[in-house]
């Protein structure tokens, strides 16, 4: 039995996200770089539809719209600039409790985009989830710990959401510590 798309933000029928839903939704502003970064930027303004396909995407596995997300994201980046993706992972306990990562279904569409491979090269430590921090909690973001080399790459790391940059500022300290040249940080929306 085939099931119908369904839009993730307003739940028509059809196209994932529907053509409605995309007019609703506006562009992120210019993004700032955290540290380790050597560029940053977002798609979307994390608001209204936006909101909803980026939040039903990590919190309910609602794949239908990670497609779209990706072709978008991928557009941010020329190819040329990037020799691998990766992504800022979710950590171990909650990746067993959702049953995926988030950030990994992404990154693997924005590689396949960009014709790069994707790695799994970070490693979450232990901590508590960005989600519903404060501003200045969350500039304590998370530490990563790498688990391969990547020495000499411009690497290209995926996120849904881009706040105050902490976590892809750790993500990027871990990978300068194996090699890393150059790290861009990407991700589907940014509040204003």
């Amino acid at each position: 039995m085939l099931l119908a798309t369904r839009c993730p933000a307003c739940d028509a029928v059809g196209p994932a996200p529907c053509a409605a839903c995309i007019g609703a939704m506006e562009p992120s502003v210019a993004v700032p770089v955290p540290p380790g970064l050597d560029a940053c930027r977002a798609l979307l303004d994390y608001d209204g539809p936006a909101r909803q396909v980026v939040a039903q995407l990590k919190y309910r596995n609602a794949r239908s719209a990670a497609a779209w997300l990706a072709v978008g994201v991928a557009g941010l980046v020329s190819r040329d600039e990037v020799d691998l993706v990766t992504w800022a992972p979710t950590t171990a306990l909650r990746r067993r409790s959702r049953g995926f990562d988030h950030a990994e279904v992404l990154a693997r569409k924005v590689a396949a985009e960009l014709r790069r491979p994707c790695w799994s090269t970070l490693d979450r430590q232990p901590g508590p989830p960005q989600t519903g921090r404060t501003l200045v909690e969350r500039r304590d973001g998370p530490v990563f710990g790498a688990r391969r080399t990547v020495r000499g790459a411009s690497v290209l790391v995926v996120d849904d959401v881009v706040t105050t940059g902490a976590t892809l500022a750790g993500a990027a300290a871990a990978l300068r510590t194996v090699g890393a040249a150059r790290v861009i940080g990407v991700a589907a929306a940014h509040p204003r």
